[in-house]
């Protein structure tokens, strides 16, 4: 029998521009998925910026909890792994 495991990944982006690097996300993620930038805005703030993509696992606290909407999570389309199984 041949069992297809769905696995989605989820896509993060952050608005450089709009992030006023408050933290809120860097707090609430639970899997370390931002950490600061490097550079500075055209509002002089150093932005959040998204460094691990793929450990996203789409909780969305970072969404919820920017007060400058700076930041988007969507649901990529799943990929369908095929692996044999006996069962």
């Amino acid at each position: 029998m041949v069992a297809k495991l769905q696995t989605s990944k989820y896509d993060v982006q952050v608005d450089g521009q709009g992030c006023k690097a408050c933290g809120y996300c860097l707090e609430v993620c639970p899997k370390n998925v931002f950490d600061q930038a490097d550079y500075f805005n055209a509002k002089g703030y150093r932005p959040v910026r998204v460094k691990a993509a793929g450990d996203c696992i789409g909780c969305r606290r970072c969404f919820f909890a920017c007060p400058d909407f700076a930041i988007d999570v969507n649901k990529k389309p799943a990929e369908e792994d095929c692996r044999e199984k006996n069962i």
